[in-house]
C-alpha cells in the first residue's frame, strides 16, 4: 500500500514538472465605456419618390455606450511550445454598457475568436472570426495619440476600416514578422457572416467569402500603409446582388512629431459598401449605428478623405480634430448621393493610467448623403480598462 502510494505521489510531482516546464499564461482583460450623448438630425430635402420637400427635426439625449471605444471583456492566452513557437489564442466578447447585451450579432464573442500559431521568426497564423488586414493597421497607425477614439467620427466613409470594423468569421489570416518596420498580412473567410443563416450551406458557392490583404510600414515616428479586401458573394442572393463584387482600397499614413501627430486616409469602395453605418431608414438618433456588415450593389462607388490632428495637452490628456469628406456616386443604395461632411473634436483625460473622461462634438452635412440634412453629436463619458 505504501509502495503503491509513493508511485502515485511521484508520477504527480514528475507531471506537475513537466507542465511546469511548459510556460502558459492566461489573460483577462476588458473595458468599460458609459457616459451621455446628444444626437440632432434637422434640415430640409426631396423626398425621391415623391418629389415633395420634407423637413427634420429630430434629437436624442440618453444613456451612450462606447462613446470613444466598444466595452469589452476577454481573455487571450500564450503558451511556449519550444523552439520558439507557441501557441496562441483570443476570446473577446462585446457588449452593450447600459444593459449588459451582447452585441455583433449576439455572438458570446463577437468581436474575437482565435487560436493560431506564434513564431518570431516566421510570423503568425490564426484561425477563426477576427478583424480584416486593414483595420489591424489603421488602428497600428494612429496609435494611443487620439486617445483611442478609434472611429474618429468619420462618418460614412473608410469603409472598410471603420464605423462597425470589420471581422470576418471562419477567417484564416497569416501575418509575417516586422523585417526593417514592413509586415505584410494577408487572409481568407470561407464564410464572412456565420448569422445570414440563408447563406450558410455545405456548398462554398452558398456562402458570401473575403479576401483580405494589407502591407504595412511602421518605424520611429512614420507609419503607412495599404490594404485592398474583396467580398465573393453567395449564389444563394438575389442576381441583383451576386453581380456585384465589392472591393475596397484603403491608403493611411500618420507621422507624430511629438507635438503633434497628423493622419491622413483615403478610401474608395465599388460596387457595394462595407461596415457602414446604417442610413435614412435604419440609423438611430443618438449617434453611430452598425449595420449593415456588408452590401452588394452593382456600380456603386464611393471616395472618401480623412485628415486627423492630436495634440498631446500636458501629461494627462490629448485633444483630436478631424475632417473627413465621402462622396457617392448613387442612392441605389445609401438613401441619398449628396457629398458629405463631417467635422470632429475630442478630448480625452487620464485619471489614471487605466481610466479617463472624454467628450466630443462631431457634425455633419449632408448626413446619409441627404442634401439638406445635418447632424450634430455630442458625447462625453468615462472609460475603464482592466
Amino acid at each position: 500500500m505504501m509502495k503503491e502510494l509513493l508511485a502515485a505521489t511521484t508520477t504527480t510531482l514528475v507531471m506537475q514538472t513537466a507542465t511546469a516546464q511548459v510556460p502558459a499564461s492566461i489573460t483577462l482583460y476588458g473595458l468599460m465605456d458609459a457616459g451621455m450623448g446628444y444626437t440632432r438630425l434637422s434640415g430640409a430635402y426631396k423626398d425621391p419618390a415623391t418629389g415633395r420637400t420634407l423637413r427634420v427635426s429630430k434629437s436624442r439625449l440618453g444613456a451612450l455606450s462606447g462613446g470613444a471605444s466598444g466595452p469589452r471583456w476577454g481573455l487571450r492566452g500564450k503558451e511556449d511550445l519550444g523552439d520558439g513557437l507557441h501557441a496562441v489564442f483570443q476570446l473577446e466578447s462585446g457588449f452593450d454598457s447600459r444593459n449588459g447585451r451582447s452585441l455583433q450579432g449576439g455572438r458570446l464573442f463577437g468581436r474575437q475568436a482565435t487560436v493560431g500559431l506564434l513564431n518570431a521568426r516566421w510570423g503568425e497564423l490564426r484561425l477563426g472570426r477576427q478583424y480584416n488586414a486593414a483595420t489591424r493597421y489603421l488602428l497600428d497607425m494612429l496609435g494611443p495619440a487620439f486617445g483611442g477614439f478609434s472611429l474618429l467620427h468619420t462618418g460614412y466613409g473608410l469603409g472598410m476600416s471603420s464605423a462597425s470594423f470589420p471581422r470576418y468569421d471562419n477567417q484564416i489570416f497569416y501575418q509575417t514578422p516586422s523585417m526593417g518596420g514592413i509586415k505584410a498580412a494577408a487572409g481568407y473567410a470561407f464564410s464572412v457572416n456565420d448569422t445570414r443563416n440563408a447563406e450558410t450551406g455545405y456548398a462554398t458557392a452558398n456562402n458570401t467569402r473575403a479576401i483580405t490583404a494589407a502591407l504595412q510600414y511602421a518605424r520611429g515616428p512614420l507609419s503607412a500603409f495599404l490594404g485592398y479586401d474583396q467580398l465573393n458573394a453567395s449564389r444563394l442572393l438575389s442576381a441583383a446582388q451576386a453581380a456585384a463584387t465589392p472591393r475596397a482600397y484603403i491608403i493611411g499614413a500618420s507621422y507624430d512629431f511629438t507635438a503633434l501627430k497628423i493622419a491622413v486616409a483615403y478610401n474608395r469602395v465599388a460596387d457595394g459598401w462595407f461596415a457602414g453605418r446604417s442610413f435614412r431608414d435604419g440609423g438611430r438618433v443618438g449617434g453611430l449605428a452598425g449595420t449593415p456588415t456588408y452590401a452588394f450593389s452593382k456600380g456603386l462607388r464611393s471616395n472618401s478623405h480623412v485628415i486627423a490632428l492630436a495634440v498631446p495637452t500636458g501629461l494627462s490628456g490629448h485633444a483630436f480634430a478631424s475632417w473627413q469628406r465621402t462622396d457617392i456616386n448613387t442612392s441605389r443604395l445609401t438613401g441619398g448621393d449628396a457629398t458629405g461632411q463631417t467635422y470632429s473634436l475630442g478630448y480625452s483625460h487620464n485619471l489614471s493610467k487605466r481610466t479617463d473622461l472624454y467628450a466630443l462634438v462631431s457634425h455633419t452635412r449632408n448626413w446619409a448623403f441627404v442634401d439638406g440634412v445635418q447632424a450634430l453629436d455630442a458625447y462625453a463619458g468615462l472609460r475603464h480598462r482592466f
